[in-house]
């Protein structure tokens, strides 16, 4: 599928044109184009260049790559793991006992990925319905019994939505916000169907703060055009009509690794906030660190290849765990390909046999660890340590050993 790509010169958002160029990946892939043997080397490779306002202080890129075609055949979903379906149950939950939410409200989910989340709400008595592109992920939500249109969240879309549930009291979007290319469109298309005094918009996202502190380069990719901190999502969502409500829905420890999980609402909607107002953070809108961070990520690239060639150099075999955005983006950035490292194991059973675009690393179970040896796995999916260290203990009590991708950066 040949992708075009749209060149843009002003902020997404405030419209500025003072936007100041921090970073750059030569050639870096579309983070879930997994290919197989026969079409190595035919993945869409393309510089990511990523940019601070000066204005606004968001950060984003200033491309945009067609994928409408790219989600029809997507097939990715962490609803396999108990730690993400703790969370997804959780989540339902917090919001049902915060916000009064009660049986019969209505939900949508954009980007509802294998019905899994909305089957909690579902469970806990709302109406819910998803949208979701992917063929595959759409036809299991409707297996489980979890409605779904298979198409994007847009203008011309949202009368998919059946009337019964309109208005609707919560619309959601998990790790899908910083996917879309016109948060302000977005924003508008939901004013129109949300009720206007008790809708609630439920975002998570990757936290900017903590991509920086961590140095999580691997979190940058062609399908995130815009990274969000507290301070630009308040200032995004007011101006698209909502005001902020709470980034404290869940304990830390509950929510998924790097996760700017914020309760918003339409600007006349009664709901107090527990958004400290001086949300901004110095060095979040100081162009000058983000040149530091940049150097920060080249020196955290050049620690995690030195220490695959140097573990290869002692002889010892390497494979990796995590074939979501961390793995694909730090293999990609660090030139860490199938030459250093065995495999890529991941419970994803749909993506088995396929290989990572531009590292070339052939997708397995986890359990092909017992089978084809290797002394060492870098976990990518760090934020499920715990849970993958309990599902390699067999691994592990073999004399395998398992390190944390945290810990090389």
């Amino acid at each position: 599928m040949k992708l075009t790509v749209n060149q843009l010169s002003a902020c997404r958002v405030c419209g500025s044109h003072r936007l100041y160029r921090f970073l750059e990946f030569p050639d870096a892939p579309l983070v879930d184009d997994y290919r197989t043997e026969g079409k190595l080397g035919t993945e869409f490779l393309y510089p990511l260049r990523v940019y601070i306002c000066e204005h606004c202080y968001l950060v984003q890129t200033q491309h945009d790559v067609d994928v409408s075609g790219y989600y029809r055949d997507y097939h990715y979903s962490v609803a396999s793991s108990p730690f993400a379906q703790r969370f997804m149950r959780g989540l339902a939950r917090a919001l049902f006992e915060r916000y009064g939410l009660k049986s019969g409200d209505s939900v949508v989910e954009v980007g509802s990925s294998d019905g899994f989340q909305l089957q909690c709400f579902k469970d806990l008595g709302a109406r819910v319905f998803g949208f979701e592109p992917s063929a595959s992920l759409a036809a299991t939500s409707l297996a489980r019994g979890v409605p779904v249109a298979q198409a994007l969240f847009l203008s011309e879309t949202v009368q998919l939505i059946p009337a019964d549930l309109l208005p609707l009291k919560l619309v959601l979007l998990t790790y899908t916000f910083d996917h879309l290319s016109d948060p302000l469109s977005f924003l508008k298309c939901v004013r129109e169907v949300l009720d206007p005094t008790r809708g609630l918009l439920v975002i998570e996202v990757h936290d900017l703060a903590k991509i920086v502190e961590r140095r999580e380069y691997c979190l940058f990719a062609h399908e995130h055009p815009v990274y969000y901190s507290v301070d630009t999502m308040c200032k995004v969502l007011r101006r698209g009509g909502f005001k902020l409500v709470s980034a404290n829905l869940m304990p830390e420890q509950l929510r998924r690794a790097n996760s700017l999980l914020v309760v918003a609402a339409p600007e006349k909607a009664h709901y107090p906030s527990d958004v400290d107002a001086n949300t901004e953070l110095d060095y979040l809108s100081n162009p000058t660190a983000y040149k530091e961070f940049a150097e920060q990520v080249e020196r955290s690239l050049g620690r995690f290849r030195e220490f695959v060639l140097t573990e290869r150099g002692c002889g010892r075999g390497l494979a990796g765990y995590g074939a979501g955005g961390r793995g694909i983006m730090t293999l990609a950035m660090s030139g860490v390909g199938n030459e250093e490292m065995a495999y890529l194991c991941d419970v994803n059973s749909s993506i088995h046999g396929y290989y990572t675009p531009k590292s070339h690393l052939l997708l397995v179970d986890p359990q092909h660890l017992l089978e084809d040896w290797v002394d060492e796995v870098v976990v990518f999916s760090f934020g499920y340590m715990q849970e993958i260290s309990m599902e390699l203990s067999e691994y592990t009590a073999r004399g395998g050993k398992l390190i944390s991708l945290l810990e090389l950066l």
